[in-house]
């Protein structure tokens, strides 16, 4: 993690940022007045909105957060599952927020979909899959996003390769169909679906880090403790 990142105002920052949360305050505006009051700089504001959370909504997500997926079905939030790999694969800012999930800063999106970084992303979370052994594997993709069409192609081939059962799609607003899922497990860190889902849900992304990795990332849980 950068120096210009977490240091010793970006810590204070944060613990106001966390008690303020905590007492009701808009996201946004708090954000904003904190960000000011320190001189944070685009980075940090991210990890504090990316980062924090209120700490009933913390209880709520660890209630329902599984480390294993064993034989059960899964439904992936591809983009967000793979730019969060492919953003730590490049060296960018990723971190462990204060509800445990691992996010990113949301350096890299744009033309991720055709770097090689990319496919790997792809490689390793088959590969971790297949040793999981689920069920049944979804993968859900954003259909006004460019290329996901592509990738769709790519994720559908892999499975097949890899002899995983699922499918990839398209969907229109694949957020809403995630909280709509009525079994299986939710593989994501986008919070409104975290906080929507009445599933299981599992940080992806992470697990498949710490199977490949030694990982060392910044936690801002343990930053307001």
């Amino acid at each position: 993690m950068r120096n210009d990142v977490i240091n010793d105002e970006f810590i204070k920052a944060a613990r106001d940022f966390a008690y303020l949360m905590n007492q009701q305050y808009p996201r946004k505006t708090i954000l904003k007045i904190v960000g000011d009051r320190y001189l944070l700089n685009t980075f940090q504001r991210i990890l504090l909105s990316r980062g924090i959370f209120r700490d009933d909504d913390i209880q709520l997500r660890i209630q329902k957060t599984v480390s294993k997926i064993d034989s059960r079905a899964i439904c992936i939030d591809a983009y967000n599952v793979l730019f969060t790999i492919s953003n730590y694969l490049l060296g960018r800012i990723v971190f462990i927020s204060n509800d445990r999930f691992l996010r990113d800063a949301g350096e890299v999106y744009g033309k991720l979909h055709k770097d090689p970084v990319f496919a790997r992303a792809i490689d390793m979370t088959m590969n971790f899959l297949k040793k999981m052994g689920p069920s049944n594997v979804q993968f859900l993709l954003d259909k006004p996003i460019s290329h996901s069409a592509d990738l769709a192609g790519k994720l559908r081939a892999s499975l097949e390769t890899e002899l995983i059962p699922g499918n990839a799609r398209i969907e229109k607003n694949p957020d809403a169909v995630l909280i709509r899922q009525s079994s299986g497990i939710i593989a994501t860190s986008d919070s409104d679906i975290l906080d929507e889902t009445e599933l299981p849900i599992v940080d992806l992304a992470h697990l498949v880090l710490a199977d490949s990795f030694t990982l060392d990332l910044p936690d801002l849980g343990k930053l307001l403790s």
